[in-house]
């Protein structure tokens, strides 16, 4: 190395240690960065006070026969029902605070089975729940304004006592800014029936069992609408419900693992 250039690079390495000593020294430092979401809300209209929509597969009440030890079937045996394949949820969907048009709306559906434990992993695991991924909903969105509306969750799937349950509908929503697509989700519960509760909330199942009979509403094409007073009844929740309708149908709850 020429030694003319030994004192230039010494320089360069001792003005390099001082401006080290005197300048701060900057980390950088990795942070999760919460990317913007839609909000969504959604009311059910069926049951607004046990919070969920309500479907009736329209069947006709099991045959009742007191037994010693108790009843089989349903206390009004044989009553013709009518089916209800829509549940309806008023629906908002705002970003910042703002209702916006969303660009699609899916459902997706889990249907809630009560399963008897084989192997109970504590004492008070008497049922346990078992969740099924179901195909069976169609959902569309009906917009007034952009954003808000309406949520109409249709029945497609067999009208057999196989399928009552209560379930869980999980709305997700996008909707596009520029090249940037935001999600949000929110969830809902539909109970699926085979019939509507028969009694009164002012009578004691089954002693007198008050009807709550539908009304016919004759749509302008001819076919009848049937409108439930309450489809619940004096149950407690569609779990309840959907425990009784079963057990009448014959179905047993199952083992499970």
């Amino acid at each position: 190395m020429n030694k003319r250039y030994l004192p230039a690079i010494a320089s360069i390495f001792i003005l390099a240690l001082t401006l080290s000593s005197v300048l701060p020294v900057y980390a950088v430092t990795l942070r999760a960065v919460a990317l913007p979401t839609l909000d969504v809300v959604t009311v059910p209209e069926d049951d607004a006070v046990r919070n969920t929509g309500i479907i009736l597969l329209g069947l006709t009440t099991p045959h009742w026969e007191p037994t010693i030890f108790g009843q089989v079937g349903w206390p009004q045996s044989d009553f013709v029902t009518y089916p209800k394949f829509l549940a309806q949820y008023k629906m908002l969907v705002s970003y910042n605070g703002v209702p916006v048009h969303p660009t699609s709306v899916t459902c997706q559906v889990i249907e809630k089975d009560k399963a008897n434990p084989k192997n109970m992993q504590f004492p008070a695991e008497n049922l346990k729940t078992v969740v099924v991924d179901n195909t069976g909903f169609v959902c569309k969105f009906r917009e007034g304004k952009p954003g808000v509306g309406v949520l109409d969750v249709y029945y497609v799937g067999p009208t057999t006592g196989q399928y009552i349950a209560d379930y869980i509908i999980n709305v997700e929503v996008s909707f596009a800014i520029g090249s940037t697509t935001i999600f949000g989700s929110e969830i809902q519960d539909v109970c699926v029936l085979g019939w509507p509760s028969l009694l009164s909330t002012l009578a004691p199942w089954p002693e007198a069992p008050t009807t709550l009979a539908p009304y016919p509403l004759t749509k302008p094409d001819g076919t009848v609408h049937w409108i439930y007073v309450a489809p619940l009844g004096i149950e407690s929740g569609c779990e309840d419900m959907v425990i009784l309708e079963r057990t009448a149908m014959g179905l047993e709850i199952p083992i499970a693992p």
